[in-house]
């Protein structure tokens, strides 16, 4: 056997002793989200456009983001008041005051990333 095989044959067996690792022990368990209380359909809804409003103020945002904030607001006016003309049934209204919870907490965490300074250039 020539050297340059025993050197390849050597290789070859302490790669077969590798081991792995062992895996790293779990951390500690992330508590669940706090239950939110909800207001009604319509208190919940209308911080919606609340906040559309407060989202729209912020001094970071173009024209454009602005007029897509708009009609955000308005399509959500529109659909608040035809929800109001079916009178939907309580468990219906409490999901669609979870809806509305729900959007309020995104446009606050876009209102506080804008507010945080304008966006990068790509």
């Amino acid at each position: 056997m020539s050297l340059g095989t025993c050197v390849i044959l050597i290789i070859w067996l302490a790669g077969g002793c590798h081991r792995d690792p062992p895996p790293v022990a779990p951390g500690e368990p992330i508590p669940a989200a706090p239950e939110v209380t909800l207001g009604t359909m319509d208190a919940e809804c209308d911080s919606l456009i609340a906040a559309f409003a407060t989202y729209k103020q912020c001094p970071n945002l173009d024209d454009e983001e602005r007029l897509d904030i708009d009609a955000w607001s308005e399509r959500a006016q529109q659909d608040f008041a035809a929800g109001k003309k079916a009178k939907p049934e309580p468990n219906a209204q409490q999901a669609i005051a979870a809806a509305c919870h729900k959007a309020v907490v995104s446009v606050q965490a876009a209102n506080e990333r804008c507010l945080a300074g304008s966006k990068p250039s790509l």
